[in-house]
């Protein structure tokens, strides 16, 4: 019998992540209104009018809601792109009751996952060009791992338990990244900005489409920068954005929806990367941010709406891949048996390719627990199999 274990749960060709970095508790004012204008909220403004997240629901989510969401957030005051920069507003995540109580409302939410993003993201310089990341300020292991666990402290808190994962502030992991994270217990992290793959031809080998392990931590790629813009995304037809998205076009036939299927048809995360507003300290717009590529959203998750993927965090991801990993699947004729020295943290989904008849799965004590479905001419069984237990496949 060709059992297998299943690349990602049920069998579907993909999981798919949305990452929001920047959940903090701060406005930037940019207009002379007194009412808050779409884009000034980086979290601080929770569920008033215009804020992100009244944003991206009623722009998003609404249409969408099987979207799961991992925000990656700054615990303590978010340093300024400049020395003379100066946000509206701008606290700690325990700062103010307001953004307690959002933060609580979303580590609740099913749909939602928040994780880690440093402290204070880093160091302002005199330009936007001097910042200096959070994890390039740290001069030894030591004192990295003791400002993680600084963060770390406050998260819990706030929150009741401490993140299972984060990413570096800018992508750079500075002299002891790799070393403070798997120091830290951390369960996953975000690595690498990987869709430099596609998008500037990078053949640098850390980069990766796929899971896979880091120091003993769970890396997340990050796939899909959604600020390249469809090209049918014409409202945006004389940004630089458009224009670069133009160039890839008719210089190396690239376009977001060829990556995506792509992303798709090989099994990989699609792991779309996005910053909770635009609007910095200084005159620059961030990219990629929800507001200006809120229109290329809706167009990718239009574009997954009707296949075969799986909607996850990224904490789902790492669980589905540590399992997966840590088993050792063994079969003989129809019986099977998970063999592994700890307990699963969660489900596991095993296939019966090229197969058309229906199965049903017996433990050891004789009781049906599961049945396979069908998924074309693929069987696939997702459940919370016991370890080192014996099972039966049996026909229906």
């Amino acid at each position: 019998m060709d059992l297998q274990i299943a690349k990602w749960r049920d069998d579907v060709r993909s999981p798919v992540l949305l990452k929001i970095d920047d959940l903090a508790n701060i406005e930037i004012k940019k207009s002379n209104s007194k009412e808050l204008q779409i884009g000034e909220d980086w979290g601080h403004c929770a569920f008033d009018k215009n804020s992100m997240w009244d944003f991206l629901t009623t722009q998003l989510f609404n249409r969408f809601p099987n979207i799961k969401t991992t925000f990656f957030l700054v615990t303590k005051q978010r340093a300024s792109m400049t020395k003379t920069g100066k946000y509206s507003y701008n606290k700690a995540m325990d700062g103010d009751d307001k953004f307690i109580d959002f933060l609580r409302y979303l580590y609740k939410n099913p749909q939602v996952e928040l994780s880690y993003h440093g402290t204070t993201h880093g160091v302002a310089g005199e330009r936007v060009e001097d910042f200096v990341q959070e994890w390039e300020m740290f001069d030894s292991l030591d004192e990295a791992v003791d400002t993680i666990s600084k963060g770390e402290e406050l998260f819990k808190s706030v929150l009741g338990s401490y993140p299972m994962g984060g990413k570096y502030c800018g992508y750079k992991e500075g002299k002891f990244g790799k070393e403070s994270i798997s120091k830290s217990g951390f369960k996953w992290w975000c690595f690498h900005e990987d869709n430099f793959i596609w998008d500037k031809n990078s053949t640098d080998s850390r980069y990766t489409y796929d899971v896979g392990f880091i120091n003993g931590v769970v890396n997340i790629p990050t796939t899909v920068d959604a600020s390249n813009l469809s090209l049918k995304i014409i409202n945006r037809l004389f940004s630089r954005k458009y224009l670069k998205s133009l160039y890839l076009y008719f210089k190396e036939g690239k376009t977001v929806e060829k990556h995506i299927e792509s992303l798709y048809n090989n099994r990989q995360i699609i792991s779309v990367y996005e910053h909770t507003s635009p609007y910095m300290t200084n005159d620059t717009i961030q990219y990629p941010n929800i507001v200006t590529d809120i229109d290329n959203l809706n167009l990718i998750f239009s574009l997954l709406e009707n296949k075969d993927v799986w909607y996850a965090t990224c904490n789902e991801v790492a669980d589905y891949f540590i399992d997966k990993s840590k088993v050792t699947l063994e079969v003989e004729e129809n019986h099977f048996i998970l063999i592994a020295k700890e307990k699963l943290n969660n489900v596991l989904t095993l296939t019966l390719p090229y197969n058309t008849k229906d199965y049903e799965v017996i433990n050891s004590q004789g009781k049906k627990v599961a049945e396979f479905l069908r998924k074309e001419n693929t069987l696939y069984c997702t459940y919370a199999f016991e370890i080192n237990e014996p099972y039966t496949i049996s026909e229906l």
